[in-house]
């Protein structure tokens, strides 16, 4: 796999979704080495196809989707809701995206949400947005989370009533939306979208993988994301 911006770093982590999707590809390399490096790939192959596998597969549960089913191009992106960047792009270059792409059904759009450990309340954050899919808000949820970073990042205690507030003002059911938050039902949940993010290699925010192939790095600029999806609906990406 290579990524669409030139910063990229070792995949020593895990590997990518790549290396799950394009399995052919590397049994064919494996096929044609001989002595110490095929005995060292077949080693390597064994360790981690397994956890590869059941990561790339457990995607389809995890997070949340927008657009149709059925579109021809899938983008997975990876947030920590604590992040900076997450929320600018989620405020000045996702909209207009979701307008040319989501909306007429060009990309199904999925959000995994998981803890990427440098923000503050980030982990409480997460599992408030989970607790609000429970009554099927996780989308308006996670927008309010992502504007509000300012006030639920301040080093308070874990802000449990600034999220019950944010709750109140999307109309949830806020008694079982705060039983949700206190039985921390969701933590699980999002320790499993963490693991998945670690075994992929993701390991900044935001992160997409475009066709669960092609990885792009950081919030880069609309027109530039936009360029791209069009070039890979058009077929010309290479994939």
């Amino acid at each position: 796999m290579v990524d669409y911006l030139p910063r990229q770093r070792p995949d020593v982590v895990g590997p990518t979704l790549s290396f799950c999707l394009r399995v052919v590809d590397t049994t064919a390399m494996i096929r044609s080495m001989t002595g110490r490096a095929r005995s060292a790939w077949l080693v390597l192959l064994a360790m981690v196809w397994p956890l590869a596998t059941s990561s790339a597969q457990g995607l389809d549960q995890m997070g949340f989707d927008r657009g149709a089913k059925n579109a021809p191009v899938e983008v997975i992106e990876f947030i920590d809701l604590g992040c900076s960047q997450c929320a600018r792009f989620d405020a000045e270059t996702y909209p207009a995206l979701e307008r040319e792409f989501v909306t007429p059904g060009k990309v199904r759009w999925k959000t995994v949400v998981f803890v990427l450990g440098t923000f503050r309340h980030s982990a409480f954050a997460a599992e408030a947005a989970e607790c609000a899919g429970e009554q099927g808000k996780i989308v308006p949820m996670a927008d309010a989370l992502l504007r509000r970073q300012s006030e639920w990042k301040a080093p308070i205690g874990v802000p449990r009533e600034l999220f019950a507030s944010i709750a109140r003002s999307l109309r949830l059911d806020t008694a079982q939306f705060n039983q949700c938050v206190r039985s921390e039902r969701m933590r699980d949940r999002v320790r499993q979208h963490k693991q998945a993010a670690q075994v992929l290699g993701v390991y900044g925010t935001p992160t997409f993988f475009v066709q669960r192939r092609q990885r792009i790095l950081g919030a880069i600029p609309g027109p530039q994301f936009a360029g791209y999806l069009r070039s890979v609906i058009a077929g010309d990406a290479g994939f």
